[in-house]
């Protein structure tokens, strides 16, 4: 069963598995791109943290809001890593508040790539995608109303 986390949840453990192992972090990868809604999609690919999809929009140009979930659990095949090493160089930066630590927060930043569609890339996840597709979209329109970010401007 799919388990739908914070970002935040999600960046600290990203960031410890970052940190363990030095020797293989150029084998990290992040794809973004657009689902059929709108929503931006980003998936993250690191050694011994799997594949992770976050699905969010900005509430502000330094906050990200949204939600993740686990794709795949360790292991990465040849076909997912091709599709995420596709498409145009990309800037990225996350910064996100320490799920626990109040006055701290986590960075990510690096080069990824950018693709126009991830359909690729979701024909390749297992079919039971869907689901986590539909939770995240769920989550992330959930956040949308507690933050208003329908809401018009004044």
């Amino acid at each position: 069963m799919m388990s739908v986390r914070s970002i935040s949840e999600i960046m600290e453990e990203m960031l410890r598995k970052y940190r363990q192992r030095p020797d293989l972090r150029s084998q990290w990868r992040f794809l973004a791109g657009k689902d059929d809604h709108g929503y931006s999609d980003f998936f993250i690919y690191g050694p011994g943290f799997g594949i992770w999809q976050i699905k969010g929009e900005l509430k502000n140009p330094y906050e990200l809001v949204g939600a993740g979930a686990r794709m795949a659990a360790r292991r990465i095949d040849d076909e997912i890593r091709e599709i995420l090493e596709q498409g145009s160089p990309l800037p990225f930066g996350f910064l996100s508040p320490h799920p626990r630590l109040r006055d701290r927060v986590i960075v990510a930043s690096g080069i990824g790539r950018y693709q126009e569609s991830m359909d690729e890339l979701r024909a390749a996840l297992p079919e039971r995608h869907h689901w986590v597709e539909r939770g995240l979209r769920q989550k992330l329109e959930e956040l949308r109303r507690k933050f208003e970010l329908d809401k018009a401007y004044l």
